[in-house]
């Protein structure tokens, strides 16, 4: 609560900062998932931030956990044995609570077959693709429908004037790079054209790497290790995009992009007496192809863009185990999800009462096709296999998701600057489970399936408020909504093994879970200087969770159900402040506290206290920053919950350009070598597990080097 009492301080403070002279110009930075369009983040809520390609390489970032490093209130979960990164927590609310778009593309599902072990996580994306990441807290179901119940990343990858600024020409890169955390290496590479008629972009990336290490110490073979798993990896990504300019109002573009990553792990720490050994082949390949009709001053609309995609996320998940007598148990379990898709965005300008208006409105189509196929074999010494029994299976039948939005927003300007902006999206959702051999193989006498529908009205106000010429507060009331997904509306299973018989049964009577939330944030912007903050509740209902019941039929019974309410506060603040030529410091940080209303106690997936401090050195020819970032000790309610310690690390980076068009760039990671936890990877741990499995990296290294043509 002192957090709290301190943001007046904190305002009255920033209110009083002089308005400084400065002549350096800065690229201005533009938020495009926040309002579906683009908007200089100067204009957006203080709940939206930008990740652009300037920090992604400056920073030296390798994957989505290093970019959740440095943004106080939003976090990435990393499982250290075999999984890898499971995807973003936002304020608190994390999985498939929160949307994930590429180029304004659904993003596949996650799926979880344990708590806190996505074994098919959401970290499918190749960063050195992307021009920027944009960050949306909070609910946002009045543009993008069911899953933006948390929020939105937004990815958006890079086009062919990223390469090109000028109308005509030919340009590119050719980069490379390696990390010390996780011995890994790549390079990428792009070539880009430009002329009146068109455009062309290629762009491929190849990395490999190995295990990312830890201040683990115990390399034992059981359970009570605490280094890291032996583990190889490679992964590979291709984007191509080509537009083509029918005239100077009409654009077709397509793209086609691929990404692969495929692991090797010796699972050390499940080596027991009865299994003498453990291993595992992990592969992932996401495709995904776009055509876009982009429209400008198309009678009365100032832009309309439809684009028809589709997308496949193929996932295995294979590993062989070892028994004492020289049998083998083989596992080959698979999550596929095809989805085929249509969106319509249209802009249109216009005067009315008084107030200039940009109105968006447009529609969001789409169909998913979800299954998890599982098989399992028995091996014998001379290397004979066969089907074990029960398998095939499948632990939720197969599911088709059907989704329809229709969504408008109007930006609404007077001539005093005030901006109102109300939104309102309607959802229409459908999801039928379709019961094969497979499916049927494992659950002989199943309970009927239901097929679940529903639809939602998501409404949204937000108000812009300029107070001064410096000044800007923003207000926003905000909803939610999120259909149950495939795993827990159709999951239905029957495992009759003996002595550790379970079920999971349906419940037909499954409810959407649903938010609203309120936003209060200031902006301040000088020349030299500027700062936002933010205050925000938001409560959600219906929490879907899977629950114990007491014994059925001798079997241990769960279901999910909908449990009561939940709420999470919280202020969020930051500061940029460019002091001399060349220099300039900035400082963030985000506090939450969130509490499950149904037994009032406290929410493990929200985060401590987290704070980054940056300062920044720039000039043509070199440069460089230092990053500290601290985070408070995390409160359990239970004993024996492993809470992470307070912690603060120290990076340091640093760029020289040899020449116009070459730049190296190097940098040292937690370079006191400090011991600590992040809180994100510890939320299932407890007291009596090997804890120190979880620490992160201690001082570490990257590098890299890129030439420009």
């Amino acid at each position: 609560m002192a957090l709290f009492r301190a943001t007046p301080l904190v305002l009255s403070l920033a209110a009083a900062w002089p308005a400084f002279a400065d002549t350096a110009s800065t690229m201005e930075t533009v938020q495009v998932t926040a309002h579906r369009s683009e908007k200089p983040l100067a204009e957006t809520a203080p709940n939206a931030t930008a990740v652009s390609r300037h920090k992604l390489d400056g920073r030296l970032i390798r994957d989505i956990a290093d970019v959740a490093k440095y943004e106080p209130g939003v976090d990435v979960a990393t499982d250290p044995s075999r999984r890898g990164n499971a995807g973003w927590t936002i304020r608190g609310i994390d999985g498939n609570r929160i949307l994930m778009l590429i180029d304004g593309v659904r993003l596949p599902e996650g799926y979880s077959g344990r708590p806190g072990i996505y074994e098919s996580g959401r970290d499918a994306v190749e960063l050195e693709t992307l021009r920027a990441i944009d960050i949306v807290k909070g609910p946002t179901s009045s543009l993008y429908g069911s899953d933006a119940i948390g929020g939105v990343i937004g990815y958006r990858t890079l086009t062919a004037d990223d390469f090109v600024p000028e109308e005509k020409g030919v340009g590119g890169s050719i980069k490379t790079f390696g990390a010390s955390a996780d011995h890994s290496w790549g390079a990428a590479g792009a070539v880009a054209a430009k002329s009146e008629r068109g455009d062309l972009l290629l762009h491929y990336t190849r990395r490999n790497g190995h295990e990312t290490q830890n201040q683990g110490q115990n390399a034992i073979q059981g359970p009570s290790r605490t280094e890291p798993n032996p583990k190889d990896w490679h992964s590979d990504n291709f984007l191509a995009k080509f537009g083509a300019n029918a005239n100077a109002s009409n654009r077709l573009e397509f793209t086609l992009e691929q990404y692969q990553r495929s692991a090797d792990a010796d699972l050390l720490n499940q080596i027991t007496a009865r299994a003498p050994y453990s291993q595992a082949q992990d592969h992932t390949k996401r495709t995904r192809g776009t055509v876009a009709w982009k429209a400008k001053q198309l009678g009365p609309l100032d832009e309309l863009t439809l684009k028809v995609y589709g997308q496949r996320l193929e996932n295995s998940d294979t590993d062989i185990s070892g028994v004492a007598n020289g049998n083998r148990t083989f596992n080959d379990y698979s999550f596929e999800q095809k989805t085929v898709g249509l969106s319509l965005d249209a802009v249109q300008s216009f005067q009315a009462l008084n107030a200039q208006h940009q109105l968006l409105w447009g529609v969001d189509l789409s169909s998913s096709d979800t299954s998890r196929p599982r098989s399992k074999y028995a091996i014998t010494a001379n290397n004979a296999s066969s089907l074990m029994p029960g398998y095939p299976s499948k632990l939720f039948p197969d599911s088709k998701s059907d989704r329809l939005g229709l969504f408008v927003s109007d930006d609404i300007k007077f001539a005093n600057g005030i901006v109102v902006s109300p939104s309102l999206r309607w959802d229409r959702y459908k999801m039928r489970p379709e019961m094969d051999a497979a499916y049927l193989l494992n659950n002989p006498n199943p309970q009927t399936v239901p097929s679940f529908s529903d639809q939602a009205f998501s409404p949204k106000l937000g108000i812009s408020l300029p107070l001064a010429d410096n000044y800007t507060a923003f207000a926003q009331l905000s909803s939610g909504f999120r259909a149950p997904p495939f795993d827990q509306a159709n999951m239905v299973f029957v495992n009759r093994g003996m002595g550790y018989g379970y079920q999971v049964i349906a419940n037909p009577n499954l409810k959407s879970e649903t938010s609203r939330g309120i936003e209060l944030g200031l902006k301040g912007k000088w020349n030299s200087f500027d700062f936002a903050a933010t205050t925000f509740y938001n409560r959600y209902r219906d929490f879907i969770s899977l629950v114990t019941l007491p014994p059925a039929n001798g079997l241990m019974t769960s279901q999910y159900q909908n449990i009561g309410r939940t709420d999470i506060k919280g202020v969020e603040g930051r500061i940029n402040w460019r002091f001399a030529p060349g220099w300039s410091t900035s400082a963030s940080l985000a506090y939450a506290h969130g509490r499950n209303l149904q037994d009032n106690t406290h929410l493990r997936e929200v985060a401590p206290l987290t704070a980054v401090w940056g300062a920044r050195y720039d000039s043509d020819r070199f440069g460089g920053e230092a990053l500290l970032r601290a985070a408070a000790a995390k409160k359990t309610d239970l004993p024996g919950q492993f809470g992470a310690p307070g912690y603060g690390t120290l990076d340091l980076t640093a760029y020289w350009k040899p020449a116009k068009q070459t730049v190296i760039r190097a940098g040292v990671f937690n370079l006191f070598d400090k011991k600590y936890w992040k809180d994100a990877d510890v939320r299932n741990v407890s007291g009596s597990d090997p804890i120190d499995l979880y620490t992160q990296p201690g001082r570490n290294f990257s590098a890299s080097v890129e030439y420009q043509f």
